[in-house]
């Protein structure tokens, strides 16, 4: 009788072991999940203040301001304008510039304001050839 008492009690704490480990497993999951979007399509989204999200858009002209450890700055995507802010602990890309495309990492707030963790900027005339460059410095039209 004892035997089957604690071959049952053995069970159950697998159980609950396992259905806690479950259950961990499930809700990270959950917690990173992040949906790639563009700016118009984080405005048109029903869940913007309830998920993570990845938004790319280009970085407004004259928005870039550093303030009290924090950056603030635009994405633009045709009309469309989101307010970033960004308090992280890596530094700002080199190449995030008036113009860059950018791509932020974060959550979208009830202020109107994206929150970021994580921004990443890309510049493609850094990567053109020299000779697209120079076409383009001397305002000729690139072949």
């Amino acid at each position: 009788m004892r035997s089957k008492q604690k071959t049952v009690q053995f069970t159950l704490g697998i159980v609950i072991i396992l259905g806690t480990l479950g259950w961990l497993g499930y809700s990270g999951v959950q917690e990173s999940k992040t949906y790639y979007v563009t700016v118009s399509e984080l405005f048109a989204s029903s869940e913007a203040h309830q998920r993570r999200f990845r938004v790319a858009g280009d970085v407004a002209t004259d928005s870039i301001q550093r303030v009290e450890g924090r950056v603030r700055f635009q994405l633009q995507q045709e009309k469309d304008l989101l307010t970033v802010v960004y308090t992280g602990t890596e530094p700002l890309p080199d190449t995030l510039v008036d113009g860059a495309q950018a791509i932020v990492d974060g959550h979208y707030r009830e202020d109107g304001s994206f929150y970021a963790e994580a921004v990443q900027a890309k510049c493609a005339s850094k990567y053109e050839p020299a000779a697209v460059k120079a076409a383009r410095a001397q305002g000729k039209p690139a072949s």
